[in-house]
């Protein structure tokens, strides 16, 4: 499997579908990016950063102080050749390296945590809670096991071994044993940026409101967040 990770993703994508992801990070987290941009000397870690979604979007808004981690190395050497990095580690496992790490403003984890063990969930958090900076955040998106289509999240790759719902994510920011520290839960929202982005957004509400009526139907537990992925941010208070 050694450098299979870049060529499946050179596979899937292309400049339209690169684009696509750069629009939704840009909608989901705009205004987070534009509130760093009032500080001095702002830097980001990602973990896990794809093929630099992210990174491109951070460089747009004039913030290049990007470390990166991956554990696959052709993944960092092609950041590295099409990206201004700062610091490029070769870790699957962040615990492993809190001492090399700097401080930062912001910490991102896209579509990476449910690639992880959840052996290693709680101390994952904890350490790279421990290396944002006082009202710094950290943003992490994963598959949203609250929709019954979210199985095609879950299961639709190998290396997925989890997916979340509003309380699992809510018992891993309060279980990982840090302090000093407010949370939001909030879908993964389509932004409005075309006419057919428009007519997928009206669609999606219609069936998430069904499926929602069949869960209280059914009774027991469930959620109003049914967007395929779902965010989790962790800010650190002063």
């Amino acid at each position: 499997m050694k450098g299979s990770y870049l060529s499946r993703l050179e596979g899937i994508y292309n400049k339209k579908s690169f684009q696509r992801k750069v629009d939704y990070i840009r909608y989901n987290f705009g205004p987070i990016i534009r509130n760093l941009k009032t500080r001095k000397n702002i830097s980001v870690l990602e973990v896990g950063p794809g093929k630099g979604e992210f990174i491109k979007y951070l460089h747009t808004c004039g913030i290049k102080d990007i470390d990166i981690i991956d554990k696959d190395k052709n993944v960092l050497k092609s950041l590295q050749k099409n990206f201004n990095i700062t610091n490029a580690y070769n870790f699957d496992n962040v615990t492993s390296i809190k001492n090399k790490l700097r401080r930062y403003d912001l910490v991102i984890l896209i579509q990476v945590l449910e690639h992880m063990s959840p052996k290693i969930y709680f101390s994952t958090i904890k350490t790279l809670f421990s290396r944002v900076k006082n009202n710094g955040s950290i943003l992490i998106v994963v598959p949203n096991a609250s929709n019954p289509l979210g199985l095609v999240e879950r299961y639709g790759d190998l290396q997925h071994q989890m997916a979340f719902t509003e309380q699992s994510l809510k018992d891993l920011a309060i279980g990982s044993g840090i302090n000093n520290f407010d949370f939001d839960i909030k879908g993964y929202s389509i932004p409005p940026y075309s006419v057919v982005n428009v007519a997928r957004i009206i669609l999606q509400k219609l069936l998430h409101l069904f499926l929602l009526a069949l869960m209280v139907i059914n009774g027991g537990t469930y959620f109003k967040t049914m967007s395929p992925n779902v965010a989790l941010i962790i800010r650190k208070r002063p």
